[in-house]
């Protein structure tokens, strides 16, 4: 039985943790469409969507952790005076980028204020797209920050 060290495992987990966030993000996408659909075939649709969207999502992110609490529960997961790897700094540098998109989205809703009134969109309808642009620019920023690029291996 191969036994992985702390920091892949951590590594792993936040790998797997942004795939749940993009898939809570997507899920989300569709709660929004269910929203601006009228009750009917459709809308069902969208709702089955959406618990299995919820579904996917939660069974991606407790896969990803497990083996992350369970080292944690056996003392072996890294101590605070070991360096942070370059998938965690990638981790938090795309809450940072998701938290600045999320901040320029109500910046925008804001400024077009007036003018989303006339729409008479229930409320809920915003918090749920500010949400979705929340986990999606995260994951997506985390994806990009972690992407493989083929630099390291061209010859010059």
């Amino acid at each position: 039985m191969k036994q992985n060290n702390c920091a892949e495992t951590v590594d792993r987990m936040q790998r797997g943790v942004a795939w749940g966030m993009l898939l809570c993000g997507i899920t989300y996408l569709f709660i929004i469409a269910e929203e601006l659909t009228p009750k009917g075939t459709l809308n069902n649709v969208l709702d089955m969507i959406t618990m299995g969207g919820v579904v996917i999502t939660m069974a991606v992110t407790l896969v990803a952790m497990w083996p992350a609490l369970k080292q944690k529960l056996g003392g072996q997961l890294i101590g605070p005076k070991e360096p942070e790897g370059f998938v965690s700094g990638a981790m938090l540098v795309s809450f940072k980028n998701g938290w600045i998109v999320t901040t320029l989205s109500i910046t925008i809703l804001l400024s077009f204020s007036s003018r989303l009134e006339l729409l008479e969109l229930p409320l809920r309808f915003y918090f749920t797209s500010l949400f979705a642009i929340a986990v999606l620019s995260a994951s997506l920023s985390f994806f990009w920050l972690t992407r493989e690029d083929d630099l390291e291996n061209m010859e010059e």
